[in-house]
This record gives structure tokens, C-alpha cells and sequence, in this order.
């Protein structure tokens, strides 16, 4: 009897450390980007604002620019300015591409936030675009990037994939992985290596 409680107790023992260590091995893996949209305004771009901001001062945006970006947002949005202005912050994985690489590319699960904003002064957007580089083969016409536009809270997602509007734009920055960064400072741009 005692040996039968000797081999039983080693099977616990190894099934407890069988379940510790993938347990733990789960924890260190990178957080998969959630597919849902809600789960996306939730949690994909939650805390955005303590995210590298890119540009100090919002950068204006032409009429023709703001228009092409993500027309039935803009829409939605209210009746202000056609003028636009945009501040833009980048999440930690994507920020070495943003700030440091002069032809850069972004890994995979590089997030990119641009507040729309009526005015230059303006303390709440009147909604918010996103770039989240995807897995490759995503979108390959441009550079695998996933566009979504949310309410200015970032709760509610109103478009979201391969937006054309988007993707039109961003073509003209193939070099930079599809991404613009005319808004970068000059003394950031400078330093780009």
C-alpha cells in the first residue's frame, strides 16, 4: 500500500509541476492583438496617452487630407472645420521605427494612434485613427496594416480592416512602411538613422 501511495503522490507532484510550468510559459507569451472591435476600443488602445507622443504640437492637416481620411468618420463626427489637426502617439513596440529608423519597419503589434482635432488647441478629439501592424500576409498592398477609426473616446470602432480611404494615403509612404511622419519635429527627424 505504501508504494501505491508513493507512485500516486509522484503523479500529483509531476501533474502540479506540469501545470505550473505551462501556466508560466503562458504568461510570458507577447499579448495577442484582439480581432473584436469592442474589445479593440477597450483594450487595443487603452492608455494611448502614456504611449510616446510623437509631435508636441498638433500638426494641421489640410481640408483635401482630412476629407480623404476616413470620410464617414469625419462624417459622424459633427459639423466642424473642414481644417484638421493631429496628434499623434505611438505604442512602446512600434516607438524605436517611429523615433529612431530613417526608412523604418515596424514589427508586428507596432500601434499607431492620430487624435483628429477641430482645433490646434482642442483638448478632446472628435475621433481617433489607428494603424496596428498585423501578422504578414494581413493586407500586403499596405505593408500589413490594419486602419480603424473610433469615436474620440476610443470606445466605439466605426470602420475597421483594409479601409480603402486609408490605404490611398498611406500608398504614398511605401518607404516608410505605408506610415507619413510629416509631423515628426525636426529635431526628431534630424536624428533619424
Amino acid at each position: 500500500m505504501s508504494r501505491k501511495m508513493i507512485v500516486l503522490a509522484a503523479i500529483c507532484l509531476v501533474l502540479i509541476l506540469s501545470a505550473a510550468i505551462t501556466l508560466r510559459s503562458r504568461s510570458h507569451e507577447p499579448e495577442r492583438l484582439p480581432d473584436d472591435p469592442q474589445i479593440a476600443g477597450e483594450k487595443l488602445i487603452a492608455g494611448y496617452k502614456q504611449w510616446t507622443r510623437v509631435n508636441p504640437q498638433p500638426a494641421f492637416v489640410s481640408a483635401q487630407a482630412a476629407q480623404l481620411c476616413a470620410m464617414a468618420a469625419l462624417q459622424a463626427a459633427g459639423p466642424h472645420g473642414p481644417d484638421k489637426f493631429i496628434t499623434v502617439y505611438v505604442n512602446e513596440i512600434g516607438r524605436h521605427a517611429m523615433m529612431e529608423e530613417k526608412t523604418p519597419h515596424f514589427p508586428k503589434g507596432s500601434v499607431i494612434v492620430k487624435e483628429k482635432l477641430p482645433i490646434s488647441k482642442s483638448t478632446t478629439p472628435e475621433l481617433l485613427t489607428v494603424m496596428v501592424k498585423r501578422e504578414a500576409g494581413y493586407n500586403p498592398e499596405s505593408g500589413d496594416w490594419e486602419y480603424m477609426v473610433f469615436d474620440g473616446a476610443g470606445k466605439t470602432v466605426q470602420e475597421r480592416g483594409k479601409l480603402e480611404n486609408c490605404q490611398s494615403c498611406h500608398l504614398m509612404d511605401k518607404d516608410t512602411d505605408y506610415v507619413s511622419r510629416k509631423y515628426l519635429p525636426f529635431d526628431v527627424a534630424a536624428k533619424l538613422k
